[in-house]
């Protein structure tokens, strides 16, 4: 073998092996920053851990138990699951939540939308509406719920006293001894109460949106409802995605309001999924079958809030 071929044989060994270490150092630095960054995560997610999924496999666990609230625990597979269909109150409970929910989802959705494009200026007396809109966030849904029953009593109540003096009713209303008028009470409740935090959620979205944007339609000729669909409307869609899936979501879960309000009455026929869960749990004392409830529930909405999030996702 001549000294050139030995040469050449000695340089493509070098330059291997100057591969080879080159790759083995990329890799052993990729390896030492996975480690770090999952170091870095675990105090995020040890409370995960324990505060969601833990929890969650726990409840599973449960339905799958006869589970009374007092006495001895068996196994019982998924027979809470297919004795769901069983409980008298249950289906109805789900329709008339579904009902709720479609009832209140969309003038949340358009009132809390009009708020925020009313007060996203720094025109005068803005920040003042602001506050007057967001303030039913900030008094709680329950504190609230104890206002507006106070309100509503048929006989000393301020809403009966003025539809009276505006010549609407007799001034004696029982809102709450029928379906309609007491889902239609809890309605305009929860309307009010979410539409500030709809407004909160979509005033972010919309002053985000460049003023030069808005200035150079308005010299194209665009009108307020032209640049409002055409600017506003597209830039805003994550903040509209996520405040429907909020507010689905909350409407699902829906329990505090009608407890205090209705207490499920008449007959039953204002009551809740949520309402039902806990009337299993705590008043049937039966555990099992309520958590199996709970996870079905779980599900559902998990399932509901992955089409919303697909079907208002960001197309190209």
């Amino acid at each position: 073998m001549s000294t050139s071929a030995v040469r050449d044989m000695s340089a493509r060994t070098t330059a291997g092996s100057t591969r080879a270490g080159k790759r083995s150092r990329s890799t052993s630095l990729a390896r030492r920053g996975a480690r770090t960054g999952f170091l870095l995560t675990l105090p995020a997610l040890v409370p995960v851990l324990a505060l969601v999924i833990f929890p969650i496999l726990f409840a599973i666990y449960i339905s799958l138990n006869n589970w009374p609230l007092f006495g001895d625990i068996a196994f019982n597979g998924i027979d809470n699951y297919l004795h769901l269909g069983d409980d008298p109150l249950f289906l109805p409970a789900v329709a008339f939540t579904l009902v709720y929910t479609a009832i209140v989802t969309v003038p949340i959705l358009v009132i809390g939308y009009a708020m925020a494009a009313f007060v996203r200026s720094n025109r005068r007396g803005a920040i003042v509406f602001r506050t007057l809109f967001f303030l039913p966030t900030v008094v709680g849904l329950s504190t609230l719920s104890f206002m507006y029953l106070i309100e509503l009593q048929p006989d000393s109540g301020a809403a009966n006293l003025i539809l009276k003096w505006v010549g609407v009713t007799d001034g004696e209303t029982p809102w709450f001894i029928h379906q309609g008028t007491a889902l239609g009470a809890v309605c305009v409740l929860v309307i009010w109460f979410g539409g500030g935090i709809t407004m909160m959620l979509l005033l972010g979205g919309m002053q985000a949106v460049p003023a030069e944007l808005y200035e150079a339609a308005e010299i194209d000729g665009a009108n307020r409802w032209q640049r409002e669909i055409r600017i506003t409307l597209p830039l805003v869609r994550r903040n509209i995605a996520m405040s429907l899936v909020l507010s689905i979501i909350g409407s699902f879960l829906a329990f505090q309001q009608f407890v205090i309000l209705t207490n499920g009455n008449p007959g039953g026929s204002t009551t809740t999924v949520v309402m039902r869960i806990y009337q299993k749990a705590f008043v049937d004392q039966q555990l099992g079958a309520a958590t199996a409830m709970g996870v079905v529930v779980m599900v559902a909405i998990a399932a509901l809030t992955s089409i919303q999030l697909f079907a208002l996702r960001e197309r190209e």
